[in-house]
């Protein structure tokens, strides 16, 4: 099932998107889904009204001020264009500031004209269990479903400071995520899903998630041997290369633009660009 927070009418919901529109479910906002005892098995078991209504509004697909960890250096291809600026040893885990976080169709704002404003398409997973000290055998049971996500970033911010990552991920609104969550039933296969980014309809990122260097429960081995997720709470997966920082000539996004990051089965998410100055 795809899964998307909506707004019609000044109120918000959470609906199951279908051909035609979305349709309503029982619950009235991702908390209250993620509280659920088995928030997979509760979506699993819903028999949908097929009386579908188009939504005023997409709102990101995740719990309020839910956790957003960012995965880095985890495509060789991505590691190897960045090679001369960092090099990891081993994928890097950020966090994204809440107030960074935005929908489908919300505008990504630069905020400065100095802002060398780029994209990163990362095929991302969306916690259903609290899950702390997982194991690569058992990672993918505590798995929902999955979403994309748009690493916007700040180069020149890591051009002054290297390690100053946070500044360079969390500007307000440089954190695209949705349009939905896709329950893990619909996708079979997560290392067989084509990954691109479209700045104004002309390619720009191309791979392919199977050629992740750590696969999904790697990572959540890793992460959640000191850190406890939640229920609801988003892990992305790192992106590949293509991106405009390293690109020759360097590419960045600017007002008028539109940008699409898109997986396969996933979603395809669009959002415009404006200039905040």
């Amino acid at each position: 099932m795809r899964l998307v927070r909506y707004e019609r009418n000044g109120k918000q919901g959470v609906g199951a998107a279908v051909e035609g529109g979305i349709v309503e479910t029982p619950w009235s906002s991702f908390e209250e889904l993620f509280a659920e005892a088995d928030p997979l098995a509760a979506v699993q078991a819903l028999q949908l009204d097929e009386s579908a209504f188009q939504p005023d509004r997409l709102l990101p697909p995740v719990v309020d001020r839910c956790q957003i960890i960012g995965t880095g250096g985890n495509y060789a291809d991505h590691a190897e264009e960045a090679k001369e600026n960092i090099q990891v040893s081993e994928p890097v885990f950020m966090s994204v500031l809440w107030g960074s976080v935005i929908g489908p169709d919300d505008a990504i704002v630069i905020p400065t004209d100095d802002t060398q404003t780029d994209y990163e398409v990362e095929f991302s997973v969306v916690i259903g269990k609290k899950a702390r000290g997982l194991t690569r055998d058992n990672a993918m049971d505590y798995v929902f479903g999955y979403t994309v996500f748009n690493d916007v970033s700040a180069r020149e911010v890591m051009v002054r400071e290297r390690y100053q990552i946070m500044l360079s991920k969390s500007p307000d609104t440089f954190s695209p995520i949705g349009p939905h969550v896709v329950t893990k039933d619909e996708v079979p296969d997560p290392y067989a899903l084509d990954i691109a980014t479209y700045l104004n309809g002309e390619i720009r990122q191309h791979s392919n998630t199977g050629l992740m260097t750590a696969k999904i429960p790697q990572l959540l081995e890793a992460l959640t041997r000191t850190v406890t997720l939640h229920p609801g709470d988003v892990m992305t997966t790192g992106t590949p290369g293509g991106v405009g920082f390293f690109r020759k000539p360097q590419e960045f996004m600017k007002d008028g633009d539109v940008i699409t990051a898109s997986v396969e089965g996933v979603g395809d998410l669009s959002n415009r660009v404006i200039a905040g100055w």
